[in-house]
């Protein structure tokens, strides 16, 4: 079932940027000067947007469809990260700063609440279910694998704010191949319905 292995692909990708918003705290403080304490209440506005991303996507995937949430997300994704790849935020930008923390968080929060919905959209037989969950999820999670070891090999590499523009191009990357393979996924799913 392609679908099921684009689906695996797209959690891989939605996965990388959930493991990188424990940089967020990081970059305030590496490229912004930020106290730890202040550092770690920008990266904060992060875990608020959770709860409200995830119910507002859900909401939104059931008036849409889950792929074209899926396909927004990414989107967000894409455009936060290379803000920060790019150096367009500055020391003295806090309002972009939280503006651009609180945007990618959006995207972020809102796949982690709508992309196992691309079952439903899939119309993956029930009986096939628990095998396509098993084959998504083991696939799907392996960021927790190698995005910790590869953040840190890029912000060691490059101490200060370039690494973790480094860290948010990767992001970006990520970002964009599971907006093409969420394209895919529909296209397929188009094909196949």
């Amino acid at each position: 079932m392609p679908t099921v292995w684009l689906q695996a692909l797209i959690v891989v990708c939605a996965y990388v940027g959930f493991k990188t918003t424990d940089d967020f705290s990081l970059f305030a403080r590496d490229a912004f000067g930020y106290d730890d304490v202040a550092a770690a209440r920008i990266g904060t506005i992060s875990f608020w947007i959770r709860p409200v991303a995830a119910v507002g996507a859900g909401l939104l995937a059931d008036y849409l469809s889950a792929s074209k949430m899926v396909v927004i997300s990414f989107a967000i994704i894409i455009i936060g990260s290379l803000i920060i790849a790019f150096g367009v935020l500055q020391p003295g930008m806090y309002w972009m700063l939280i503006m651009t923390i609180a945007g990618t968080s959006v995207g972020i929060y809102a796949l982690r609440g709508i992309y196992f919905a691309l079952f439903e959209e899939a119309r993956i037989p029930l009986a096939f279910t628990g095998s396509a969950v098993g084959i998504v999820s083991v696939i799907g999670y392996t960021p927790d694998i190698f995005m910790g070891p590869l953040m840190g090999y890029l912000i060691d590499r490059s101490p200060g704010a370039l690494g973790h523009q480094h860290v948010f191009a990767v992001v970006a990357t990520f970002a964009l191949i599971g907006l093409v393979a969420t394209l895919f996924f529909q296209r397929v799913n188009r094909i196949k319905n």
